[in-house]
Order: structure tokens, then C-alpha cells, then sequence
């Protein structure tokens, strides 16, 4: 039998918000596209704004609708691409899908995760963007050990622009001395990242710390950004590029109760900013994390001090901060890309020998 040729691929993103996983889904999109597949990228119409420049590199944007039946009729795709923010996202898409090439592609979970259901065809790829997010997954979609591959995030290439501008373009924006320290937080506004440990956090320091994001939690952050005497809690809302942020920082905290492999850890090591972090937040690093950031408990006092050495010493923190960087560079865009690929084609002729 001759394999059918494989063209027509289409990316459901079950999420209403830019974040790591969309952006990653995004770039994602785009390489595809440019290695000649007819990309279609079905997103919540929130997302559109945030993903319009795709247009420019051959990708197709589609409202994703409820009704998964519908988008797959209209798609009629060869192959397909389900991002997971979360594993309960878009299980009724999945069955819309069953018998379409596909790669289910996880970004995180939780252990208290309740089995969800999903098509079980040859058809379907799994994986996850850590070796601990695999196994997990593996439980919560009833999946043989070794089912769910792993597909690590790359890390994005380091910022072209002047970092003395920058730190000095944003200080000023911000009304701060050219010379005071700045720490940063990039992420959703939620308990599950951390955030409302912030407010103490910031209480504990005597640098500004910058709150780039949007959520639940935003009221609650500005009111006590509005209360602070000293005014270094600074919530700055959602930023569509923190890239600057990350040159102009003098450190990053990430203090999340649960993450995948965080993309903002990338971002930051890329860039060369030293990071704080709670071991729940570098999970998908397992024993590297000490290596590659300084590791606090998850409360304020310990975050605090952690991000307060850092701005003490930032000498002593360089050679962290080369690993970091290191690491970063060693994930890149091209063989996550060709590994896509090659899952992609695994399971379709999986299914093709099934068929």
C-alpha cells in the first residue's frame, strides 16, 4: 500500500488566553507551515489579535467551535495537532478526530488529575512537554507505560536588542533610577503560578518587583500594588512581548505550585536572567534544577530571600546563569519541529497497517 500523502494539518488550541503553551503553539504553527504543510490553526476568537501575524507565515486562522464535528468537516484535515493546556481540554474534539493522524500534545497536569477519556486509535500520538508530565499522563489517559513520548519545549533564540537600553527605557517608564534593582514575575494571575504570594514577596524586598499578567488575581494585586507606601509592587497587566522585561530584569521569580516545563524559565535563561524558582515550577528539570536556578520553598519569606541573594551577588550567580542559558540553547525550534513530524508520521502509517 502507498502511504497517502499527508498536507492538510489542523491545530486545535482548546484555550482562551496568550500564554507559554499558546505562544509555543503558535511558533509551532508557523514552522510547519514553512516546512510546506497547509496549516490551519483553530483558536478561540479572543486569541486572533495575539495571533494575526501568523497570516504572514502561511497560517490559517479558524474560530474554534463547540462543535468539533463541524471544524473537522470544514478542515477535512490529513493531520492533526491538540495542544493541552489542561487533559480534560478537548477530549469531544479528540473523538471528532478519531482516525485523523493526530499528536496529542500535553502541557500540564496535575497528579489529583481525574482519568479523563480519550479516542485510543492508532491514529493518535501522545505526548508531553516533560519526562514527569509523560508518566503522569500516561495514568490519566489509561495509557501503557512508555505510551506518551517526550517532546521538551525549545528554548527561543536570546533578544537582539541593546540590554543597556533597554534596562534604561524601561526603568524610566517604570520612574525608577537607571541603577535600581529590578525583580520580575511573568505568568498567569493565579494560585496555581504563585501569585498571590507576590504582595508578601514584595513586602520582604527592597526592590521593585514588575508583575507582567493578567487573571484572577489581578484585582486583588493592583489593590495592594495601590496600598504599598513604598510603591515597588508595580502590576503592569498582560504584555503581548515580555521580552524586554527579561533584558531590562535583574532577576526572575517563579514561584508556581504546578507547572509543565515552563516556556517563561526558557525565556528568561535565553536571556540570561538569573531565576528563582520553586521546584514544583522546574519539575521537568528534575536534578538540574539546582544547577539552573535557585530553588526556594513556596512562601514569601523564602522567595524573598532567595531573590534578595541574587541582587546581593550577581556575580555569584553567573555561573547559574550560563547553565541556564546553556540549556536553554541546547532545545531548539528544528528538532522539535522535525520530531513533530516524525510522530506524525509514525502514527499515520500506524493507522494506515490498522486500516
Amino acid at each position: 500500500m502507498t502511504p497517502r500523502r499527508l498536507s492538510r494539518l489542523l491545530i486545535a488550541l482548546p484555550s482562551d488566553r496568550m500564554g507559554g503553551t499558546e505562544r509555543h503553539t503558535a511558533e509551532l504553527a508557523a514552522r510547519l507551515a514553512a516546512r510546506g504543510l497547509a496549516v490551519t490553526l483553530a483558536a478561540d476568537p479572543a486569541l486572533h489579535p495575539a495571533l494575526r501575524p501568523l497570516a504572514g507565515s502561511g497560517v490559517a486562522l479558524a474560530a474554534l467551535p463547540e462543535d468539533g464535528a463541524r471544524l473537522v468537516a470544514a478542515a477535512r484535515p490529513d493531520l492533526a495537532i491538540l495542544p493541552l493546556p489542561w487533559p480534560d481540554a478537548a477530549a469531544g474534539l479528540d473523538r471528532a478526530l478519531a482516525g485523523v493522524t493526530r499528536l496529542i500534545l500535553l502541557h500540564l497536569a496535575a497528579e489529583a488529575c481525574a482519568p479523563v477519556a480519550m479516542a485510543e486509535d492508532r491514529a493518535a500520538m501522545f505526548a508531553a512537554v516533560s519526562t514527569p508530565l509523560a508518566r503522569r499522563a500516561e495514568r490519566i489517559f489509561g495509557l501503557a507505560p512508555g505510551r506518551v513520548a517526550v517532546l521538551p519545549n525549545p528554548g527561543p533564540k536570546p533578544a537582539a536588542a541593546d540590554r543597556a537600553l533597554t534596562r534604561a527605557t524601561l526603568r524610566q517608564a517604570l520612574r525608577l533610577r537607571a541603577d535600581a534593582p529590578l525583580t520580575l514575575f511573568v505568568g498567569r494571575l493565579e494560585e496555581a503560578k504563585g501569585a498571590e504570594l507576590l504582595p508578601a514577596v514584595s513586602e520582604r524586598l527592597t526592590a521593585t518587583l514588575a508583575v507582567a499578567g493578567d487573571g484572577p488575581l489581578r484585582g486583588l494585586l493592583e489593590s495592594r500594588a495601590a496600598g504599598d507606601p513604598r510603591g515597588l509592587l508595580r502590576v503592569l497587566g498582560a504584555v503581548a512581548d515580555p521580552t524586554p522585561w527579561f533584558l531590562a530584569a535583574d532577576a526572575l521569580l517563579l514561584p508556581s505550585r504546578l507547572e509543565g516545563a515552563p516556556l517563561v524559565f526558557l525565556e528568561a535563561a535565553a536571556n540570561r536572567l538569573p531565576v528563582v524558582a520553586t521546584a514544583a515550577a522546574l519539575e521537568a528539570l528534575g536534578e538540574a534544577a539546582p544547577r539552573l536556578a535557585r530553588i526556594a520553598a513556596p512562601d514569601p519569606a523564602a522567595l524573598a530571600n532567595a531573590l534578595a541573594g541574587l541582587l546581593r551577588d550577581p556575580a555569584g550567580a553567573a555561573p547559574m546563569v550560563e547553565a541556564a542559558a546553556a540549556h536553554a540553547a541546547r532545545q531548539d525550534w528544528e528538532g522539535v519541529t522535525a520530531r513533530v513530524l516524525t510522530l506524525l508520521r509514525v502514527a499515520a502509517c500506524a493507522g494506515e497497517r490498522a486500516a
